[in-house]
């Protein structure tokens, strides 16, 4: 039978890959060795990455010109992100041309924001309410939001221009309500905020690089980052990436509760809008028993790092018979 041009375009993309991968073993190692693994930070130099410009533009028109297909990335669109996340973004100024062209600016950024935020609201939206979130994430869309993300991240960390053009995406202007919990708040900002909080941490899960992207997005300041999405929300992460919380930020909560218009750094959320009782009494049972699970795995996880050492309420709470069903504190 015949091969659809998409087909065709997959498998170019895909040697061309290939090509990459061999050559960056080659640059980084000066020798060829099957055992070699690239990381991250494996990507072209300047003065080689001029040598593939083309395949980057052709990369980049790629994803351009390639839809989702059912909130999924096309085959030749994950070969064609593959491909970029090879190349910085900065420097020589001719890859840094084609990444930002003068003519149109934000056509390259805009459309790999778009990829990333199409799939994004059809996950969160989907699947947000559903115990198996972290596992669905897990097989079936981190390969393509991962090396989404990645390619923001180093975007945004680069350029202090697609830093604020992507930042009022995620948070327009005066939107951030702080009489709303972060992850309940309308539009991206909170379905990252719901991502980030997902147990899964390893160092390259979709909740980590979620956490990068968000602090990146922020500037890299970790007061402004917890005060914004919540330590309840960033606590997993900055585990993940043992950040300590700063000191001032236990100050505030000890100083500020009291105060008209203070934030609660632990909600990210107006001390005067704090209503626990109330909260728990509008929330199902399902509801509150994820949150528990959530709860008691991050106090693990901190208890683990030395972040804290105190007794996990939530297994507390099931010992004194406050919770009907949580088997795994033993």
């Amino acid at each position: 039978g015949k091969f659809s041009s998409q087909q065709v375009l997959t498998e170019i993309l895909k040697a061309a890959m290939g090509l990459c991968g061999y050559a960056l073993k080659w640059i980084h190692t000066d020798k060829i060795s099957s055992e070699k693994k690239l990381v991250l930070d494996d990507s072209f130099p300047p003065d080689k990455a001029v040598d593939f410009i083309l395949l980057l533009k052709v990369a980049l028109d790629t994803l351009d010109k390639a839809p989702l297909e059912d909130h999924h990335l096309a085959s030749s669109t994950k070969q064609a992100v593959a491909i970029v996340m090879n190349f910085s973004t900065i420097e020589p100024q001719a890859i840094r041309d084609i990444w930002l062209p003068r003519d149109h600016m934000w056509k390259h950024v805009d459309t790999i924001f778009g990829l990333f935020k199409d799939i994004v609201y059809h996950v969160v939206d989907t699947f947000s309410d559903d115990n198996n979130l972290p596992s669905v994430i897990a097989d079936t869309y981190q390969a393509e939001l991962t090396p989404l993300m990645l390619v923001l991240v180093r975007l945004v960390s680069e350029h202090p221009d697609v830093r604020e053009h992507l930042f009022y995406k995620v948070y327009p202007k005066d939107a951030i309500d702080f009489a709303v919990l972060p992850e309940n708040r309308p539009g991206m900002a909170a379905k990252l905020v719901r991502l980030m909080r997902s147990p899964d941490s390893g160092p390259f899960s979709v909740s980590t690089i979620t956490g990068d992207l968000l602090l990146a997005l922020l500037g890299n300041d970790i007061r402004q980052f917890i005060l914004t999405v919540g330590y309840g929300n960033a606590a997993g992460y900055m585990v993940a990436r043992h950040i300590e919380i700063p000191a001032d930020i236990i100050e505030q909560v000890r100083e500020s509760s009291s105060e008209s218009g203070a934030v609660n750094p632990v909600t990210g959320r107006y001390w005067s809008q704090e209503d626990t009782n109330q909260e728990l009494a509008n929330m199902t049972d399902e509801e509150k028993e994820r949150e528990a699970e959530r709860l008691f795995v991050l106090f693990e996880r901190l208890n683990k790092t030395g972040i804290i050492k105190t007794a996990n309420p939530v297994c507390a709470a099931a010992e004194s018979g406050r919770f009907e069903e949580l088997d795994d504190c033993d």
